[in-house]
């Protein structure tokens, strides 16, 4: 019964939060594709991809490893792993800061995208900030406070969907420059939150141990490396298309991108709830449970995708043409393209997952590597041949190339099937289906 109260509470307050999260930035996707040009828009999105990658790698680094070590510990070891984690956060916060010093210009001439320089420059004077916020966040999970997690999350998506709305209403201008600050001052707000929030689990002792600090590098650099280069590999149709064409081809790529976004909700609410219980597990030397565990979870992952999926696929034209309006309908072929992620990304999330949790995050990291490789190669490629729908191809074919890969390792640890998996999503439809008749019976009754 507890494991049940554990999965439906935990369960609830991240799907709230990644829902919360999405409508109020697809919303805003929606209001700011109709306040500024397609090309502005198209430098946007560049600098949002490049803030995902930092902020996802830098999580990376720090929350599998805290999170592994945390859970269970007593107290007095806890402040330990979390000062380790405080002065680690810190060194790589410092080096991204110099990183987007030298390199903002020559990227902005890279991708074609003179303004984005400026605003990079911008979101650089956030960062010591984005420490603490990213260590709170990881503290919330490691600590199974997801309810806390809900509220830090949406305070800072709530202030900046204000700011484009009120925009939208003809309250102000808005300009790609105080855009950039206003998403500043939402992180400002959201870390302010997140020490709130935290602030009994939250302890540090006055000297770092080494001990830690070098297990949590050696822990974090594999999830640091594998989240880089994930975040680089799903970003490929962006920078490529920004390299290769133009600023305006990569509004495009992200208008689908928005809609494919609502996959990650369920896959990504779903892992994040999954991973503690998996490497629990693997601690406990429960390999069964374990691959219980991965069946179950990638179960209820594709008893949501599958629908998505059909829909996206039927109706892909009229999605476009209500979240953007007629100036984005180039972006119909790329969308119905990139929606056949939807049956895919369930198993390259939980497969990298799994493999995190049994403390083998180094396969990992060097599938995501070789799926950023050859989905450089097959996605500039593919893009040469046929313009904005090749970086979609070139997406999808190196993603399934990997899930074959990764699935095949993870099931020499764990015994896992992937019929199994496609049953339980089954089940998911079966017991929705009896839980509706059965309401129904109640009020005819």
């Amino acid at each position: 019964m507890k494991d049940k109260k554990y999965w439906l509470s935990s369960g609830f307050y991240t799907m709230m939060h990644r829902g919360v999260d999405f409508l109020l930035g697809f919303i805003g996707f929606m209001l700011l594709v109709r306040i500024i040009s397609p090309e502005d828009f198209g430098v946007w999105v560049l600098l949002t991809t490049i803030v995902s990658i930092i902020d996802m790698a830098r999580n990376g680094f720090i929350q599998n490893g805290l999170i592994k070590y945390f859970v269970g510990k007593n107290p007095g070891v806890q402040a330990k792993i979390q000062t380790a984690a405080i002065w680690l956060n810190t060194s790589l916060s410092i080096l991204i800061f110099l990183i987007i010093w030298l390199l903002a210009s020559p990227l902005a001439k890279l991708l074609n995208a003179p303004d984005l320089a400026e605003i990079l420059i911008i979101y650089s004077w956030v960062i010591p900030v984005l420490v603490f916020h990213t260590h709170n966040l990881v503290l919330m999970q490691a600590s199974y406070d997801f309810k806390a997690y809900f509220f830090a999350g949406i305070s800072k998506s709530l202030p900046f969907f204000l700011v484009i709305l009120l925009a939208y209403m003809n309250f102000f201008e808005l300009s790609l420059k105080s855009l950039a600050w206003y998403q500043n001052g939402a992180f400002l707000l959201a870390s302010l939150m997140s020490a709130y929030q935290v602030r009994k689990y939250f302890s540090l002792r006055s000297k770092v141990r080494p001990y830690w600090l070098i297990k949590l590098f050696h822990f974090g650099k594999y999830v640091f490396g594998t989240n880089l280069v994930s975040m680089l590999t799903n970003s490929l149709d962006k920078f490529l298309l920004g390299a290769l064409l133009s600023p305006v081809q990569v509004a495009m790529a992200n208008t689908a991108g928005r809609v494919m976004n609502m996959v990650e909700i369920p896959v990504n609410s779903i892992a994040s709830i999954s991973y503690p219980k998996a490497a629990e597990a693997h601690d406990k030397k429960d390999s069964e449970e374990v691959g219980r565990l991965y069946e179950k979870t990638l179960g209820m992952m594709l008893a949501l995708t599958v629908p998505f999926w059909l829909f996206c696929l039927v109706f892909a034209h009229y999605i476009i043409l209500f979240i953007a309006g007629e100036s984005y309908l180039n972006a119909v072929p790329f969308l119905r393209i990139m929606v056949f992620l939807a049956l895919i990304k369930p198993f390259d999330r939980q497969s990298g997952v799994f493999l995190d949790a049994i403390g083998k995050p180094f396969y990992n990291m060097i599938m995501v590597f070789g799926t950023f490789v050859y989905g450089v190669g097959l996605s500039w490629l593919f893009i040469q041949w046929t313009g904005l729908q090749g970086a979609a191809y070139g997406l999808v074919i190196s993603i399934f190339i990997t899930v074959l890969i990764k699935n095949f390792i993870l099931s020499r640890y764990i015994d896992i099937h992937i019929w199994a998996c496609w049953a339980q999503a089954a089940k998911n439809y079966l017991r929705a289906f009896e839980e509706a008749k059965k309401r129904i019976g109640k009020k005819l009754h």
